[in-house]
């Protein structure tokens, strides 16, 4: 199991897709150029990454993808669970579990289950406790 105190919540909707992300660390907005690789991979700390890239035209599909810090365990979106309360935030891919404790407002997180809806699109199963 994965477990981490989400820092920093980001949501994006855009015309090409969709992506939330949960990090342990806030983004310090440090140049990449003044860091070493160690530096870079450490200052992310834990994070979860939900992402759904909508088709370019009707002979594609749609592309869900799910990344975590621990890169082994990033996968495509299939079957799995998300369970949300405004609290907390869990996803289950398998056997592997991903925690993470959030503290969001009320409009983060009515946006955070809009954008989950359309991330998970029949692709998993969301319970949203209020």
């Amino acid at each position: 199991m994965t477990k981490f105190d989400c820092k920093e919540l980001s949501i994006s909707d855009l015309e090409f897709g969709c992506e939330i992300t949960f990090s342990e660390k806030p983004d310090t907005c440090e140049s990449s150029n003044e860091l070493s690789v160690a530096e870079i991979l450490a200052s992310s700390g834990q994070y979860i990454v939900l992402q759904r890239t909508y088709a370019e035209d009707e002979f594609e599909a749609d592309y869900y993808y799910f990344e975590s810090s621990d890169f082994d365990k990033s996968c495509e979106l299939e079957d799995f669970k998300i369970e949300l309360t405004r609290l907390q935030f869990v996803i289950t891919l398998g056997k592997e579990v991903f925690e993470t404790q959030i503290n969001v407002e009320e409009i983060e997180f009515e946006n955070l289950k809009l954008v989950l809806t359309k991330i998970i699109n029949g692709k998993g199963n969301l319970i949203i406790r209020d």
